[in-house]
C-alpha cells in the first residue's frame, strides 16, 4: 500500500476551511478554527477531517507524523502516493 508525507503550514482563524496552495514545499491550509480555542487548539482534528474530504479517503488514515502543536506539521497519508495526493487536491486549491 502506498504512503506518502504532506508537509503543511495551517493557518487559524479562518471563515472557512479552504486549501489556498502549495508554496515552499508546504500546502497552506486556512482552517476555521480558533487559535485559543482548547479542545482543538492548533486544528488536528479539523485538518484531519478537512483533508480527508478533499482526498475522499478515510480520515483513519491521516495522522500527524510531526507539529501537533505547531503550525507546520508533517503528515502521513496511507494508500495514496504523493502524485495521488496532488492531483486530488489540485481542483480544490485557491492559486
Amino acid at each position: 500500500m502506498s504512503h506518502c508525507k504532506l508537509a503543511i503550514h495551517m493557518e487559524p482563524n479562518a471563515k472557512k476551511n479552504e486549501a489556498v496552495a502549495f508554496t515552499s514545499g508546504y500546502l497552506r491550509l486556512k482552517i476555521a478554527v480558533k487559535p485559543d480555542d482548547s479542545n482543538d487548539e492548533y486544528g488536528n482534528e479539523e485538518i484531519i477531517s478537512f483533508l480527508s474530504e478533499l482526498l475522499e479517503i478515510d480520515r483513519n488514515r491521516i495522522s500527524i507524523m510531526l507539529g501537533k502543536n505547531f503550525r507546520i506539521k508533517l503528515l502521513g497519508i496511507e494508500g495514496l502516493s504523493s502524485r495521488q495526493v496532488h492531483e486530488k487536491l489540485k481542483p480544490h486549491l485557491k492559486s
